[in-house]
């Protein structure tokens, strides 16, 4: 086989390598919020597989629109209050242990959104997305997180506007939290709401994959 045909070779492998790393479905349940179904927040954290794709609200509901706020799709949309600590938050927990065989190859990266928007009149809200990794159906499990997306607000309660966060995921993990907050002293009384959520799990290239691709080049430069 020639350089030209390899670097070809190369690439058309690689390609289909890169195929096969496309995102999966939405891993969440209930994401855009539109069923009117949720619990407390300590019941997510404390009991994975009872509460497994239920939305657990620290403070607040699944509502319509409301004080001057519609939601970014569908007909609801998570309304977030003041829970008069330092953040109030909303879980929701996932089984990903059928994505085994990937994550403990070391090739798992999670993807996370949501849009945020306020009652408006301020700006400088702060929200954030947050995905937690465990290695069973308990907390005391936890292997990390993946860092936070963060997002202040512009106060244009028409505008909806994205936080996201994507983080390698650790070997072991099984179940994975998906978090979305508001720090309550930025909200400064006001509701903070959530709709449209996403977390998926993707393949990333192995470096060995990374290197074929850098190898591929040099080959096809030498050839012209």
């Amino acid at each position: 086989m020639n350089l030209d045909r390899t670097a070809r070779f190369l690439a058309a492998t690689l390609v289909a390598a890169a195929a096969s790393h496309t995102s999966s479905a939405n891993l969440l349940s209930n994401p855009g919020f539109e069923i009117s179904a949720f619990t407390g927040a300590g019941n997510v954290l404390n009991n994975f597989t009872g509460f497994q794709g239920v939305w657990g609200i620290e403070m607040g509901s699944i509502t319509g629109p409301i004080i001057g706020v519609t939601p970014a799709s569908g007909g609801q949309m998570l309304e977030m209050t003041d829970d008069f600590i330092s953040y109030t938050q909303t879980f929701q927990a996932v089984d990903v242990s059928s994505y085994a065989a990937l994550i403990n190859a070391g090739n798992a990266q999670v993807n996370a959104s949501a849009l945020f928007n306020t009652n408006g009149g301020y700006i400088g809200a702060f929200s954030l997305v947050n995905v937690s990794f465990f290695s069973s159906s308990v907390y005391s499990s936890l292997l990390g997180n993946s860092g936070n997306g963060t997002l202040n607000l512009d106060g244009n309660p028409l505008s909806w506007e994205t936080a996201s966060v994507s983080a390698a995921i650790p070997v072991n993990t099984t179940w994975v939290v998906f978090q979305v907050a508001y720090q309550n002293a930025s909200l400064a009384g006001n509701t903070g709401f959530v709709d449209d959520t996403y977390l998926d799990i993707r393949a990333v290239p192995a470096p060995g994959a990374l290197a074929l691709l850098g190898l591929a080049g040099l080959v096809g430069r030498r050839r012209r």
